[in-house]
C-alpha cells in the first residue's frame, strides 16, 4: 500500500540497521516531522550511531490503528548529544503487520515465577514487550499478580506482571500474562529480541 501515514498517527519507530561490522541494530525514536520526500527522526545518542550512510534499513511504525513496515534508506544522521537525529527517504510504499503495539515471537528461556510465596520455574512459549505466554507441566492456580524474572542469556529482565488465563491449545498447557510494571530499557530489550528474531526467520524462509 502506498505510504499515506500522517505525523499525528505516528507514535514512534523502530528502525533496525547495520553497523560497520555488518551487525544487526536497533534504535528507538520519534518522527519530528515529514515531507514529500524525507522523514527526520530522533533519538536518545545512549552510545550513539556509527553507522556507514547512505543504507537501507527496515522501519517499523508504531500508530494508533497498529503496526506498519516497511524499507527505506537512513540517508545520513547526526549525533549531537543528547540526541541522535536521523534523516530517512520517504518510503514508496508500506505493509500493515497488526493491531497491536507489539508482536510476539517464540522462544524457550527459562522463567522464575513468584506469586503469593510460591515460586515457580517455566519454559516461555512466546513473548511481545506487553507480556508473555508460558508452558506450564501442570496446571497451576496463579494469583492475579505475579513477578516474572526471565531469564535471557546476556539479560536477566524482571517485571511485574497480571495473570490473564491458561489455555490448552494443541495439548500445550499456557499461561497468559501482561506486564503491569517494567522498565523502559527492558520493554527496548525484549522488541530488539523480537525484531531480531523475526529478521533471522525471515533470512531462515528465503533461503529454505
Amino acid at each position: 500500500m502506498q505510504f499515506n501515514l500522517s505525523l499525528e498517527n505516528i507514535k514512534y519507530t523502530k528502525i533496525v540497521y547495520k553497523d560497520r561490522e555488518e551487525n544487526t541494530r536497533f534504535i528507538k525514536a520519534a518522527i519530528r516531522s515529514m515531507n514529500e520526500n524525507e522523514l527526520f527522526a530522533c533519538a536518545k545518542f545512549e552510545d550513539g550511531l556509527d553507522i556507514q550512510t547512505p543504507q537501507e534499513v527496515s522501519v517499523s511504525f508504531i500508530c494508533e490503528n497498529g503496526l506498519y513496515r516497511t524499507n527505506t534508506i537512513l540517508k545520513s544522521f547526526q549525533n549531537e548529544e543528547p540526541y541522535v537525529f536521523l534523516f530517512l527517504q520517504v518510503p514508496q510504499g508500506i505493509e500493515y503487520q497488526q493491531n497491536r503495539e507489539y508482536f510476539r515471537v517464540k522462544m524457550n528461556e527459562n522463567v522464575i515465577v513468584k506469586f503469593n510465596n510460591s515460586v515457580k520455574t517455566c519454559k516461555l512459549y512466546d513473548i511481545s514487550a506487553n507480556g508473555v505466554r508460558l508452558v506450564l507441566d501442570e496446571n497451576i492456580t496463579f494469583s492475579e499478580n505475579v513477578e516474572l524474572n526471565i531469564l535471557f542469556d546476556k539479560n536477566n529482565v524482571t517485571a511485574k506482571a497480571r495473570y490473564v488465563r491458561t489455555d490448552n491449545d494443541d495439548n500445550i498447557l499456557k499461561a497468559s500474562f501482561y506486564f503491569t510494571k517494567i522498565s523502559d530499557n527492558d520493554v527496548d530489550f525484549i522488541a530488539k529480541k523480537c525484531i531480531q528474531i523475526q529478521l533471522s526467520n525471515r533470512r531462515n524462509s528465503v533461503k529454505g
